[in-house]
């Protein structure tokens, strides 16, 4: 795109084809009306899964519903905005995949049903991928997979299209140089080549796998959101999900800037013409002033596996040894469920208005707490 064909909203730069009004934007206050935009609705989720509600109504504790496992820390990207960075960048084990499959059967046993493969770092890298993505689709459970995109070739699309039930693209960036800045390395063009071989052959074979792609939104990459969307909106991806940065301390602003949101309905415009959709979210002020929900209830219905092996309380608490529950290497996942550390956790009462304004478990937590705490004021037995 050349410089004659861009036009200035302030400091910021969007195409013509994007009819923005040509004003300068001001940063607006923290809940100020922004555009209402779609997400995975977590809360929805969560009421899937009922035997799991009845357990813990009834005092006992349902093993989580998904496990997020990183099957390593290596990485071919170095991501400005990974919080796992430092860690990663020293550690480099891999998950043991005979290790793994003892314990995905265990999972199994003990009620989960979706399993996403994740990082840490780029799960891809591990040198068995493509061999536990088999054996754990075998086992009966749906699979997942966020990844870079960059390893995604030829030789393995088709046994990504067979066995994930998704898979999301991580691309901090909507062209070639915003892309280099925030994820280290120069493969905007050969990520956005792999997605396309991805919706080719999704295609040809006929598959219902979702192929999503997921933006962090920074000031600095935000004029490129527009123009990525029509490079996307030519492919069969099923959405793209623009991210906040959950660990910002600007109170919002950014996210609710006038300009932000104008941005966000354009993009929505161009995808929905291949009805894709757009998925974002939407600052939680409130969560910083409230004591509400009572306590985490996540934990029940998703918890990870790190690359070291071990069983992390909360996916959100990676680099904090205190949520370190157990490891896969000397415990079962039965023992690791059972140990007196997570109870002690538990019983010591996780606050969610202590954790990022934008965690996602605020959802389920919020769902939840309706569900086992009902308001009595409500009459919740009488019904219509």
């Amino acid at each position: 795109m050349s410089n004659d064909e861009l036009i200035t909203i302030g400091n910021n730069n969007l195409s013509k084809d994007n009819k923005l009004k040509k004003e300068i934007v001001k940063w607006k206050e923290p809940g100020s009306t922004h555009m209402e935009l779609k997400n995975f609705d977590f809360g929805e989720k969560v009421l899937y899964h009922q035997e799991n509600i009845v357990k813990f109504k009834e005092g006992k504790r349902p093993f989580p519903v998904t496990l997020e496992i990183d099957l390593t820390n290596r990485c071919n990207h170095r991501c400005s905005f990974c919080f796992y960075a430092e860690h990663i960048s020293v550690n480099k084990d891999s998950i043991d995949s005979e290790i793994l499959k003892v314990r995905l059967k265990e999972a199994k046993e003990l009620g989960t049903k979706g399993i996403s493969f994740t990082g840490g770092g780029e799960p891809m890298i591990h040198k068995n991928y493509e061999e536990i993505l088999v054996y754990t689709k075998n086992l009966g459970f749906d699979v997942g997979t966020i990844t870079n995109g960059s390893i995604v070739t030829e030789k393995n699309v088709d046994t990504l299209i067979k066995n994930l039930q998704w898979i999301r693209i991580s691309m901090a960036g909507g062209d070639a140089e915003s892309y280099a800045k925030v994820q280290g390395v120069n493969q905007f063009e050969k990520v956005v080549n792999n997605i396309k071989l991805l919706s080719k052959r999704k295609e040809e074979l006929k598959s219902n796998i979702n192929i999503g792609i997921r933006t962090l939104v920074t000031p600095e990459n935000i004029n490129t959101i527009v123009g990525f969307a029509h490079i996307i909106k030519k492919l069969n991806v099923g959405y793209l999900q623009l991210a906040p940065d959950q660990y910002t301390d600007d109170g919002g602003k950014f996210w609710n800037d006038e300009f932000t949101q104008e941005v966000f309905k354009q993009t929505k415009e161009i995808l929905k013409e291949r009805k894709i959709s757009l998925l974002t979210t939407s600052y939680m002020k409130e969560q910083e002033n409230l004591d509400y929900p009572t306590t985490c209830y996540a934990h029940f219905f998703k918890a990870a596996i790190l690359a070291e092996g071990h069983y992390v309380f909360c996916q959100n608490g990676r680099d904090e040894e205190k949520y370190h529950i157990g490891n896969i290497y000397n415990q079962s996942l039965k023992e690791i469920w059972e140990s007196e550390k997570i109870k002690g956790i538990e019983n010591d009462g996780i606050r969610p208005n202590n954790c990022g304004l934008f965690c996602k478990h605020m959802a389920i937590n919020n769902s939840l707490e309706k569900n086992i705490h009902p308001d009595e004021s409500m009459s919740p037995n009488f019904v219509g």
